[in-house]
């Protein structure tokens, strides 16, 4: 049998968060591609005003006639760098849209797309904003003023690219089919087909709680106005207590409780209840190599506890009877922090291996079942 050729030549997952972009594709040859990045462009006039001493990690995008910059080191501009984050209308926004366009040549840059091949993306939005016109605006900000053909000029070399077709959906629901397809888009555990499955998914400004059953996302979500930006905000307080005109980034913050936590998944667990030196670990943030650092431990721990008991609450309220769910996800970057607290109310929670990437990867494989389908 002759296998037919796909509809799309690139399939590509973009989770264009409120914190973090996160990419997920293959390259020509097969290797996989994964991309995580800050959700925030700078224009190229405001770098040598802010590093003008140092080369940062930086790509730069021209865009009708005007230069931008995006990379790893975008979070160093500081108040210079434009964040896309926002609630509502937020898809509409000429900067959300700017951001798609980056993400975007970025992709067609690093994967060296040709102008000739048609582009699938898969992305998703929250609960929230599910089947509302929220998900034709991000169609919309992908697609452009041309329908679908773009030309960015990436470090000074022109890119054109097509868009093919850009499909939404449910982020709970690409959390399961992350789980329920294998990266080539065949069935890896066919049990989702008739599973009942619960997702707790921690964003940066909001928690969703969802059920997903035989892979249909089932109505009556609960989504609650907290996230992970709450706790930055709690420690960036505390700073500000011994630096009052400081201001860390998120990006900043993350960086510190990632590098810690590594840490901490190093030292094995002690036994007979005794005091582990997990608990001699603290967070400390660092203003510069001249300032004395700022401990932040308790603040972490105390705004964890608010985030988990409005999530611990709402988890009671919507889910009374938890018998009948066959799994429960918790998902997001920061799920590790948050188990412990939930644990309390919620009885067998699941933290996939790639919980901080688990919407993205359910896009790239939804994205390569859409792409080999005859639809």
């Amino acid at each position: 049998m002759v296998r037919r050729k796909p509809q799309y030549d690139r399939v590509v997952g973009i989770d264009l968060g409120n914190g973090l972009v996160k990419i997920r594709s293959i390259y020509s040859n097969g290797k996989e591609y994964r991309l995580t990045l800050p959700s925030g462009y700078a224009h190229l006039r405001d770098v040598g005003e802010s590093k003008n001493d140092k080369v940062l990690d930086l790509d730069t995008y021209r865009i009708d006639g005007v230069d931008y910059v995006w990379g790893s080191d975008i979070v160093k501009l500081k108040n210079k760098m434009k964040s896309v984050f926002g609630y509502e209308s937020r898809y509409k926004t000429e900067g959300y849209k700017l951001m798609a366009k980056i993400v975007m040549a970025r992709i067609v840059h690093d994967l060296e797309i040709e102008a000739k091949e048609k582009i699938l993306i898969v992305t998703g939005v929250p609960s929230i904003e599910t089947g509302t016109e929220c998900e034709t605006d991000i169609s919309n900000a992908f697609y452009g003023k041309d329908s679908g053909f773009h030309a960015v000029d990436v470090n000074g070399e022109d890119y054109p690219f097509r868009i093919g077709h850009v499909h939404v959906t449910a982020q709970a629901l690409s959390t399961v089919l992350g789980r329920y397809l294998d990266t080539d888009g065949t069935v890896l555990d066919e049990d989702y087909e008739e599973m009942k499955v619960a997702v707790i998914d921690v964003g940066a400004g909001t928690t969703d709680l969802d059920v997903v059953h035989d892979l249909r996302r089932q109505n009556g979500y609960h989504s609650i106005s907290e996230g992970f930006r709450d706790v930055y905000e709690a420690i960036r307080k505390r700073i500000r207590q011994d630096y009052p005109s400081h201001e860390a980034s998120d990006y900043d913050l993350l960086q510190v409780i990632q590098d810690v936590q590594d840490k901490m998944k190093k030292i094995p667990d002690t036994p007979n209840g005794k005091k582990s030196k997990k608990e001699e670990i603290r967070y400390e943030y660092k203003p510069s190599k001249k300032n004395e650092p700022v401990d932040f431990t308790d603040a972490l721990n105390n705004s964890l506890k608010e985030l988990a008991s409005s999530t611990q609450q709402a988890i009671v309220d919507k889910w009374k009877d938890q018998t009948d769910l066959d799994e429960i996800l918790l998902v997001g970057g920061s799920a590790e922090l948050l188990e412990d607290y939930l644990s309390n109310v919620v009885y067998g929670i699941t933290i996939p291996k790639n919980n901080g990437d688990s919407n993205v990867e359910g896009y790239y494989r939804l994205g390569v079942t859409i792409a080999e389908s005859d639809e």
